[in-house]
């Protein structure tokens, strides 16, 4: 499983700029995948970003949730047998949404961390009533609220109210349970683009885990960091209803769990309410475990296996 990000966002928000701030304070170290999609003959994005990043992958004249939808698993498929990257991010277009690419990255394999939506505050108003910019706030997990320092502190408040009840109206949902995609969303101001480690922290590969599971951890948090090692097989069910209880201070969830009347162990992989949980980790012969991340010790996580 390799970590993946999509940044989304409407047209001029942003999105370029978080990813090069990015890649100078929080990839620096790492391979790093980047696919920008965006309209026009002049791939204006992926000429800066070939700077910062390891690897740039340009899919223009398109939309990757629609009209270039397979050309977009191809590019993922190759640039993965190709690079082997460590991290990938999608950048869409500004008229994309982004839950048909965090499908489609979930199918190919890779684990979705977060699902950015960078906002522009200063010309939301412009652009506020426009269906597309409403789904890209409802289908993400975290929000940025960019171009801070061109509004003051009123404006600022009153836009992560406004920001919060589109995201409560337009949220993803089960279309055949209602369950909600995203439990919480996490909103983040930012100038120039810049946003703290904790949205990109923890974005372990499959490599990692396998390692933390068996006991090899070398990998420095910012963050504190516990690993909570579960001796049985655990109910699908108080698996979910623990992760549901954390504090909110937790910022990731990562592990490989044994699940009763599952064959195989599971991935497990949890950030800002996204859960995702049931790719099989073939081979695994290690125990089950969770790694929790987050500002504070977690003294009282508990999980009955019984």
């Amino acid at each position: 499983m390799v970590p993946s990000f999509v940044i989304t966002g409407f047209l001029g928000s942003g999105k370029t700029t978080l990813l090069l701030q990015a890649a100078r304070t929080h990839f620096r170290d790492r391979r790093v995948a980047v696919i920008v999609n965006e309209f026009g003959e002049v791939g204006v994005d992926g000429i800066l970003l070939e700077n910062a990043y390891s690897k740039v992958m340009e899919l223009p004249e398109g939309c990757i949730c629609c009209t270039i939808h397979a050309e977009f698993e191809k590019g993922i498929e190759e640039i993965r047998e190709a690079y082997n990257p460590e991290v990938i991010l999608v950048e869409t277009s500004g008229a994309s949404e982004p839950f048909p690419i965090l499908l489609s990255l979930q199918s190919l394999g890779c684990s979705v961390e977060g699902v950015i939506c960078v906002v522009d505050s200063k010309n939301f108003p412009k652009y506020r009533d426009n269906q597309t910019a409403k789904y890209q706030i409802g289908g993400s997990n975290i929000v940025v609220l960019n171009k801070a320092d061109m509004v003051d502190e009123r404006e600022l408040n009153s836009l992560e109210r406004e920001v919060r009840e589109i995201w409560d109206k337009y949220k993803l949902r089960n279309m055949f349970t209602g369950e909600e995609v995203f439990r919480v969303v996490k909103i983040y101001r930012s100038v120039y683009g810049k946003v703290p480690r904790e949205v990109f922290e923890g974005a372990y590969t499959l490599g990692d885990l396998k390692d933390i599971g068996l006991g090899v951890h070398t990998h420095a948090d910012r963050f504190s960091q516990r690993v909570l090692r579960l001796d049985d097989p655990v109910e699908y069910e108080s698996l979910v209803d623990l992760i549901s209880a954390l504090p909110e201070d937790v910022i990731r969830v990562k592990g490989i769990v044994r699940l009763k009347g599952y064959p195989a162990p599971v991935l497990v992989n949890w950030s800002f309410g996204l859960l995702d949980v049931g790719t099989e980790v073939a081979g695994y012969e290690g125990g089950s475990f969770l790694v929790i991340i987050g500002a504070c010790d977690h003294t009282n996580v508990n999980l009955s296996t019984s």
